[in-house]
């Protein structure tokens, strides 16, 4: 069995604001293990199940946050920023699931550290008028190579998104939000048990039934940034186009189109912040 898993560092028990986030913080080292640990977690129970081949993408920020020598060593781990799928780099059609952890809910909503993809930059982004979030497009993403995503874990807030966009997946709770940051974590040796059991009974009982998220044909992308200038600067994109001051718009051939032009928008949106 083959499993692709996609891991993100907000959605991780213990870590509840920007000193856990940033390089620059005095707890990042902490979180960074904490991380490690809870994929490490997900890898046991999968090895348990066989899990034969395993690959872990880093997703978060520099995506450097995984520390290589604590990981499993029969997993194969993506490391390092401005990779062509972002989140979802290394996904193929030779997986057999998807896996997200530590993932969050998105913007503008009342999950611990809640963002979509760049939290300086991005107010919200919607695909064909609905908002979504990371964890719903990169789900797409995974979709369109029929790839299932069977399990995500993060906060409860997250879980109700989770349940919204596909009841069938499998959400573990590993903390709740009290405000964007606060939380009350779940210590961390419960929740490596928890995800080890939890990804164990899944890929047992719920392989087959979870099926991939998919969006067919055309998609239209909207992005909105926190400012005019943001969008302004994203018109070097051939087919964006204006939509209000600060929200642009751009039709997609597929959904690897638009998560490839979404990560563009993001990338010159970002530039006017030097």
């Amino acid at each position: 069995m083959k499993i692709y898993i996609s891991a993100d560092i907000e959605g991780i028990s213990g870590v509840v604001n920007n000193t856990h986030t940033s390089q620059d913080g005095y707890d990042y080292n902490r979180a960074r293990r904490l991380m490690t640990n809870e994929v490490n977690a997900v890898v046991k129970g999968l090895k348990a199940t066989g899990g034969r081949e395993i690959l872990v993408n880093d997703s978060h920020g520099p995506m450097t946050n995984i520390i290589i020598e604590e990981l499993d060593e029969d997993v194969k781990l993506i490391s390092g920023n401005k990779k062509l799928l972002g989140m979802m780099e290394g996904i193929d059609k030779t997986y057999d699931a998807a896996i997200f952890i530590g993932y969050h809910a998105r913007h503008n909503t009342s999950g611990v550290l809640s963002h979509s993809y760049h939290g300086a930059v991005v107010s919200e982004v919607k695909l064909n008028g609905n908002a979504i979030g990371e964890f719903e497009f990169n789900s797409l993403v995974a979709g369109y190579f029929d790839i299932p995503v069977v399990l995500v874990s993060g906060d409860d807030i997250l879980s109700k998104q989770v349940k919204t966009f596909n009841e069938d997946i499998e959400s573990v709770i590993v903390k709740r939000a009290h405000s964007r940051y606060t939380a009350e974590c779940i210590h961390p040796k419960k929740v490596y048990k928890i995800l080890e059991e939890k990804i164990s009974e899944t890929i047992s009982k719920k392989l087959d039934i979870i099926k991939p998220c998919k969006i067919e044909g055309k998609v239209e992308l909207e992005v909105a940034f926190m400012n005019n200038g943001m969008a302004e600067s994203t018109l070097f994109i051939p087919g964006v186009e204006i939509v209000s001051p600060n929200r642009v718009k751009y039709t997609a051939k597929d959904i690897i189109e638009a998560y490839k032009v979404r990560i563009a928008l993001t990338i010159l949106a970002a530039s006017t912040l030097k």
